[in-house]
């Protein structure tokens, strides 16, 4: 994607000052991001990841996320559409999924995460095809 979007996500940066002082900032904000812990959510139907999230496991934060109709269970792409689980150029959100059915730990400590529970980790990540977007 080549344009930001409307309204800034939850963790963008926010600050003015001197340049020194923006440096400051930002390197403070990127330490913090990098600690945090990031995991890899993935969605499964007839062997086939249809949907797949990454997303800052603390405060379950989104980075990117994509939802691939062609593998998706029959129906639910309507269903999602119909319950009002799509974004900007009709992105279907992955929020109105089930749990996913795998997650691969991708760093930071996963003390902190708040996985949803039942979920299996991995330790692969396989191919997963789509346009990845948020």
């Amino acid at each position: 994607m080549f344009t930001l979007p409307d309204r800034p996500s939850a963790w963008a940066l926010n600050a003015e000052g001197s340049p020194q002082e923006l440096a400051r900032r930002t390197a403070d904000w990127m330490r913090t991001a990098l600690h945090r812990p990031v995991v890899l959510y993935v969605w499964l139907h007839d062997g086939y990841a249809y949907a797949a999230r990454y997303a800052f496991a603390d405060r379950d934060e989104t980075l990117s996320q994509l939802y691939n109709r062609q593998y998706a269970p029959d129906g639910q792409a309507a269903a999602l559409t119909e319950a009002g689980h799509v974004h900007g150029r009709g992105w279907i959100q992955t929020t109105g999924l089930p749990a996913p059915d795998l997650y691969l730990h991708i760093r930071g400590n996963l003390d902190r995460a708040a996985l949803p529970s039942g979920i299996q980790a991995t330790t692969q990540r396989g191919p997963i095809t789509g346009v990845w977007y948020e």
